[in-house]
């Protein structure tokens, strides 16, 4: 099961208003859900995403249907379809942070100043709550600390 914009906020909103969540579904089920974040965090992240994120990125992290073209400068998507899983989660950051840039062009504005550690944390921790279960434990895998051999 995919989680879509809609499906978080539903989720959100049960648990905020104080109601009895569902049943617990099955470990199959919640696979999308195993995700290291707070439902604050994804609260903030889903505002910080729309406020300045969506009018490129699109409401639920689709990016515009031409990302893929070279002749066109459109923002990719973010919501695990696209190429954004491949990156390590520093380099996110420091997109966010910087900006980006295609042939020296600016492309994508900066963030720092605009917003802070902990809200770029909480975009990045919403948009990756998009992502399918096999998106995420891939990237979760390839960003996993490498460990010293043992003797």
């Amino acid at each position: 099961m995919r989680l879509t914009t809609g499906m978080i906020v539903a989720l959100m909103m049960v648990s905020a208003c104080g109601k009895q969540e569902p049943e617990v579904p099955s470990r199959k089920d919640t696979a999308t859900l195993d995700r290291p974040y707070s439902t604050e965090s994804l609260f903030r992240g889903v505002r910080l995403f729309q406020e300045h994120c969506a009018l490129c990125h699109g409401p639920e992290a689709q990016g515009h249907p031409d990302w893929r073209n070279p002749k066109v400068v459109a923002a990719p998507p973010l919501n695990g379809t696209g190429n954004e899983w491949k990156r390590r989660k520093q380099n996110m950051i420091a997109i966010i942070k910087d900006g980006a840039k295609r042939n020296g062009d600016p492309v994508m504005p900066g963030w720092k100043g605009r917003l802070n550690d902990q809200e770029i944390e909480d975009i990045i921790g919403w948009y990756q709550a998009l992502w399918p279960a096999e998106v995420y434990e891939r990237w979760r895998k390839a960003n996993a600390p490498a460990t010293a051999p043992k003797f």
